[in-house]
This record gives C-alpha cells, sequence and structure tokens, in this order.
C-alpha cells in the first residue's frame, strides 16, 4: 500500500468536524420539527429579544434550515457555502444568546434550542457549542479542499469521466 493511500489523520479531522457542526444543526432542526411550532415560538418568545411578528415565521423557518444546512455540511454538499451559512447563524446565535436576560441571569435554564423534548443544554452550555460552531464552520469556509464530500466526488476526475 502506497502510503497516499493511506488514511489521512487530517481529512479524517476534517470528517469528524464535518460531522459534529452537521450532527448538531441536523439534530436541533429535526427534533424541533418534530414538535409543534408552538414550543419553539414559546422559547423564542421567553428571550425576549425578537419582536413578537417575527417569531411565527422564525419558529417555523428555522428549524428547517438548521435541518437541510445541517444534512447539507454532513454530506458535504456545497461545503464552502453552507458553512458560510452555519456560521453567520452561529455567530447570530451567540449574539441572540448574549442578547437575552437569561445569559446574564442564572444561566442555568434550558436553552430550547433543541425543542423540549430533546437534548437539555442551559444557556451557556449553548453559547460554548455555538462558539464552537462557529469557528469550525468559518474554518470550513477557507478550505478549499473538502476530503470525504459529495462536493470532492462531484469534482473527482473519476466522477467527471463517467459522465
Amino acid at each position: 500500500m502506497k502510503p497516499s493511500e493511506w488514511i489521512r489523520l487530517d481529512r479524517v479531522l476534517y470528517l469528524v468536524m464535518r460531522v459534529l457542526l452537521g450532527g448538531v444543526f441536523a439534530y436541533a432542526g429535526f427534533a424541533k420539527l418534530m414538535e409543534p411550532a408552538a414550543n419553539f415560538r414559546g422559547a423564542l418568545a421567553h428571550y425576549e429579544i425578537f419582536p413578537t411578528a417575527w417569531l411565527d415565521p422564525i419558529a417555523h423557518g428555522l428549524p428547517w434550515a438548521e435541518w437541510i444546512l445541517g444534512a447539507f455540511i454532513l454530506v458535504g454538499y456545497a461545503p464552502r457555502l453552507t458553512a458560510l451559512v452555519l456560521g453567520i447563524l452561529s455567530f447570530g446565535f451567540i449574539g441572540g444568546l448574549l442578547a437575552s436576560h437569561q445569559f446574564w441571569g442564572t444561566g442555568s435554564e434550558y436553552c430550547g434550542c433543541f425543542g423540549q423534548a430533546g437534548l437539555k443544554l442551559t444557556v451557556r452550555q449553548m453559547a460554548l457549542l455555538d462558539f464552537s460552531n462557529a469557528l469550525i464552520a468559518m474554518r470550513f469556509v477557507f478550505l478549499k479542499n473538502h476530503p470525504l464530500s459529495l462536493d470532492s466526488w462531484l469534482r473527482s476526475p473519476r466522477f467527471a469521466s463517467s459522465r
């Protein structure tokens, strides 16, 4: 076996980071989609940072965006663009959490980011997870080659010659 055929640690690391980032977003979106939108609307209202008129569109649209974008980054479809959008969302979530009275209060209340039946993280724990997600996403934005991804497979000479 040639050294070029060995599993390279950097490729595996990028795959693990992509699975973590995509897994968090896909799980968060899916968990909220499996519950009534009113549950997430209530969690959003509790943060007291959005105008009331925005709560319904956010409660209906954000879970779909999280789920679809999480799936895209999991499989590596348009990874740079997807990572950019996920990074922007993560920074927006951090801003929302920091703007919330919950962060500066006890910080022990659950954030509601994974629905009511899903993973229970405090607001501060979620801020740390969002910061980690933002860092991973920004790394993927500046990465030119995304190994072990659908994007790299579609761009490979073997795929191009089979068409």
